[in-house]
């Protein structure tokens, strides 16, 4: 086992070495044929409706996850987590899921690039939620809830960065 100060040197220098790559390689577009899908059916007069409907147990598992936070007596609370204020980063993770039955039912409706803005900008706030919650579980809490901002700003940065690069 690694101790945290070496955990916290390891996640820099990975965090560093992404930035240099990400600033360094040339820009790489989205290909057309990505917005091909297998579900092109129509039903109920929902144009892609496997695509569209399949996005449903997103916002069941969304909304189930913030009220299961929100509503959660303190001491329930203690009972999963180290330090209350863990729950935060768990709290994005849901509100990430249910934005995303959101987004990507949006974008499957008629799939293009503006509209997949729209289906990777929810994903990020998830991502970004989880990758805060396992610095908090792994190697600080508070330094899990001091980077959960910076974090989903670079990650919802780096989706519109690809979006201006393929306008």
């Amino acid at each position: 086992m690694i101790s945290r100060k070496t955990s916290l040197l390891l996640l820099i220098a990975l965090t560093a070495a992404i930035v240099i790559a990400a600033c360094t390689i040339p820009r790489i577009p989205q290909p057309l044929f990505y917005h091909q899908f297998a579900d092109r059916r129509s039903f109920l007069g929902i144009p892609n409706f496997g695509d569209v409907t399949s996005n449903l147990p997103f916002a069941v598992l969304g909304i189930w996850g913030i009220v299961l936070l929100l509503r959660s007596n303190p001491q329930r609370i203690a009972e999963h987590f180290v330090d209350p204020q863990e729950r935060w980063r768990y709290l994005f993770v849901f509100a990430g899921l249910l934005l995303t039955a959101f987004g990507s039912s949006y974008y499957h409706l008629a799939p293009d690039n503006a509209r997949l803005v729209w289906d990777r900008l929810p994903m990020t706030i998830t991502f970004m939620g989880m990758v805060a919650a396992v610095i908090a579980e792994r190697i600080s809490v508070r330094l899990g809830l001091w980077l959960l901002p910076f974090l989903l700003c670079v990650g919802l940065a780096s989706v519109f960065e690809w979006y201006w690069s393929e306008v």
